[in-house]
Order: C-alpha cells, then structure tokens, then sequence
C-alpha cells in the first residue's frame, strides 16, 4: 500500500497516535476541507493558506488563545475512501503552537498532486464524517466537540451525510463552509433547496444546536468565510454559551444568513 493509502486508511480508521496528550481544553475543532476534482490547484492554494490566514488574523487568534486551550485538528478529503491528515490533535496554547498550526496547513502538499492522480476527485461527504468521528474518537478531553466541513459540492460518493447525524455524532456540533454557496447553481439535487449550496448543507449536513452554514462567494472569499466561521466558533465555547442540549433536533440547528 502507498504512505498515501496507508494514511488514508489510518485516518478513516481513527488509529494515528494523537499528537498532543490528552489534556483539559474547552473545544475539540476538526476541519475538514474538500479536495475533490473540483477543486483546481489555485483554488487549492486559496483555500488552505486562507485557512492559515484566517487563523493568524489578530481577532481569531485572540480567541484561540483566551481561556482553556483548544484541541485542533485538520484533514483534507475527496472520495469517501479519501482522506489525508494534514493536523493531527495539536493543544493550542500559545502563539507558537498556533503559528505552528497555522503554517503546517498553509504548506500541506495536495495529496495525488493536482490533477489528483490516484485519488478518484469524487466527493464523499459522509466518508469525510465518518473520518472526521474516528478523529474525535481519541480527541483531547475537552469540554465540547465541533466538526467543520469546507466543500464546493454535494456529496456523489459513498454514504450519504444525512443519516449519519444522530446518535453518531451525540454531543458534536457539525458547521460547514460551503464556496458560492449562496449563489444559484444549476443542480437537480438542489432543487428543492432554491438551488443553493447552502441549503444542501443545511438540510444535510449541520448538527447540533447552533450549527450553521457560513458561505463563500468563490475560493477568493475563502480567508473572509473562515475568519467569521472560525471567530463564531471559538467565540461563544470562550463565553461557555453552549445554547439548549447539545443533542437539540436538527431543525434547531438550521439557519438561513
């Protein structure tokens, strides 16, 4: 099997060494970012150093740094057997360590090159979240769990994401990034969400009480949407606002921007 392979398999199993001890920390926080076919190599490069950015931006790294540590995690994905760790569970517990994280995902090297060579450029949703449960599977303990999903289309590979919400993913708030997600797209599975991205994700994909959709206009607008995302979700675990259970219905979770 190739090092890609093997660590594809890896992750989607949940059996790499965590990074980082287990430690008290306020937040557990997977990203997950789309590199399906997609997805060309500028855009690439606009999504993962806007990732880093977004993170270095003075009002975001306040809030990482503000209280009890956060555990972050990254990993990018495509097809629903395809995912490649590219974080493992780092404490962010001062600017280093969150420099060091920042660069890490800015410098990640796109897995099977851009084409993507052996990865199939398909996009399976439901296999990034059931790599992302392997993930929090052996998270830090911390006092709250966030997945976030960063994609530019609905899912056409493996399981679909919406049936695995529920008792698989008790206790965890499931965001998502979607790009141009918000502008009419010519999709017959979006039909019946007005023909926007934003609404598929909603409909299939957000969990927990709070979870919400924050949208894109193109990959160009990729740092703004993950700076607001990212200072949303830092912001209210700093001010221990957790909002009603965190197993609340999905309906609950679901907002229009």
């Amino acid at each position: 099997m190739s090092g890609t392979g093997e660590r594809t398999l890896a992750l989607a199993l949940g059996v790499i060494w965590a990074g980082a001890p287990a430690a008290a920390c306020r937040l557990a926080l997977v990203l997950g970012m789309d590199v399906s076919a997609s997805v060309d190599s500028r855009e690439y490069a606009l999504m993962m150093r806007g990732t880093a950015a977004a993170m270095r931006a003075p009002e975001v790294a306040a809030a990482f740094l503000t209280g009890a540590p956060v555990a972050l995690s990254a990993f990018v994905w495509a097809g629903a057997r395809e995912q490649a760790m590219v974080l493992d569970w780092t404490l962010i517990v001062d600017e280093a360590a969150l420099a060091a994280a920042a660069g890490r995902i800015a410098g990640f090297a796109r897995p099977g090159g851009d084409p993507l060579g052996p990865w199939s450029g398909r996009t399976g949703v439901g296999g990034a979240m059931l790599a992302a449960r392997g993930l929090l599977d052996r998270a830090p303990d911390c006092d709250a769990q966030t997945l976030d999903l960063a994609g530019d289309g609905v899912s056409n590979d493996g399981p679909e994401p919406g049936p695995l919400r529920g008792a698989l993913f008790q206790g965890v708030t499931v965001n998502a990034l979607a790009v141009s997600g918000d502008l009419p797209v010519d999709h017959g599975t979006l039909a019946e969400e007005g023909g926007r991205l934003s609404g598929w994700f909603a409909a299939e994909v957000l969990h927990g009480p709070g979870a919400f959709v924050e949208s894109a206009d193109a990959y160009s607008d990729f740092e703004r949407a993950m700076t607001r995302k990212l200072l949303r979700e830092l912001r209210p675990a700093l001010l221990g606002d957790r909002g009603p259970g965190r197993d609340a219905p999905i309906a609950a979770a679901r907002e229009s921007r």
